[in-house]
């Protein structure tokens, strides 16, 4: 969510072989705060340390890097990107057993799981 409410395009999500790696760059911020306020998770948060201001010749002296590990689904076994607690817990104040299952299935047998279908 955090890269598509990002007004400057300062975040990056791409595909890699052993999970989803995140490039921030802090030059490109414009310190609107749309990325924390949707992030479900709360990983983000805006500062108003205007100390991180810097040249242009340093512009990308600035980037954060990281990585999200893909996790198998537990019902096709296909890679996923897990789902945060955190999103479970602040969309439900009680979560099912069912609920919480669905965190851990990609795609397409959480659509077979909502239909009634038997999940691999």
């Amino acid at each position: 969510m955090c890269r598509h409410v990002c007004a400057a395009g300062a975040i990056r999500f791409e595909e890699g072989e052993r999970g989803a790696r995140l490039t921030l760059w802090h030059n490109s911020c414009v310190f609107c705060g749309l990325c924390s306020h949707y992030c479900p998770t709360g990983a983000l948060s805006v500062t108003g340390d205007w100390r991180l201001d810097h040249r242009a010749v340093d512009a990308f002296a600035q980037v954060e890097r990281g990585e999200v590990p893909y996790a198998p689904c537990s019902g096709c076994g296909d890679p996923i990107i897990p789902a945060a607690p955190q999103l479970l817990h602040a969309a439900f104040r009680r979560p099912t057993p069912e609920i919480e299952k669905l965190t851990t299935l990609c795609p397409a047998c959480r659509r077979r799981m909502s239909i009634g279908a038997p999940v691999r």
